[in-house]
């Protein structure tokens, strides 16, 4: 009886030893450590694992903890209703601007076009002029020469505005877009704020 009270003593002190080490006390730990029989220290590890998952048991907070933190939970869910709701008002202002200088934009951007088209047709009506001059300079080849020239000129200078007017409005095209893609990235940030 003593020896076996020994056995079960050295494997109970091996298992304080494992567990105060911050090692794992399992049976063959304690065995290792104490040199006992693998029953009498498959026993001592259950029962120093079991009286340290007792004492790991939180217990339930008093009333008044609970209470107090439903009131700091409270204040910290209406701050943050109140931060998100200024938050989302900003993004909105944000929306509205950008929502107003795309639409300013599309309109220079059909200012634009109409000029393009007016361009173009003045560099046809430039080219229909130019077409009637060469008819002229078989009998008038000095004066049709010089007014050639000048039709000529302005056709260039028409068709130079022409591309010019084509690649501002495809810039302009290129910004909207990209306003455009923005305002859309907005809107699903403040989708995804709301959810």
């Amino acid at each position: 009886m003593t020896e076996q009270a020994t056995a079960e003593q050295k494997a109970a002190e091996a298992a304080e030893a494992l567990g105060s080490e911050g090692a794992a006390v399992t049976a063959r730990a304690v065995r290792a450590r104490s040199g006992v029989r693998m029953a009498v220290a498959v026993e001592a590890a259950r029962a120093w694992n079991e009286a340290e998952a007792k004492a790991a048991v939180v217990p339930d907070p008093p009333a008044a903890v609970e209470a107090r933190f439903a009131a700091l939970w409270r204040e910290a869910v209406i701050a943050a209703r109140a931060e998100h709701s200024e938050a989302k008002a900003g993004w909105q202002a944000k929306l509205d601007e950008l929502d107003a200088e795309r639409r300013t934009l599309a309109d220079e951007v059909e200012q634009l076009e109409g000029e393009r088209d007016e361009a173009r047709r003045e560099r046809d009506e430039a080219g229909t002029e130019a077409d009637r001059l060469r008819e002229q300079a078989a009998s008038a080849a000095a004066a049709a020469a010089e007014t050639l020239a000048e039709q000529r000129s302005r056709a260039d200078r028409a068709e130079a505005r022409a591309e010019a007017v084509e690649r501002e409005r495809d810039r302009l095209i290129e910004e909207r877009q990209a306003l455009l893609n923005e305002r859309d990235e907005l809107r699903d940030r403040i989708r995804k704020q709301k959810d």
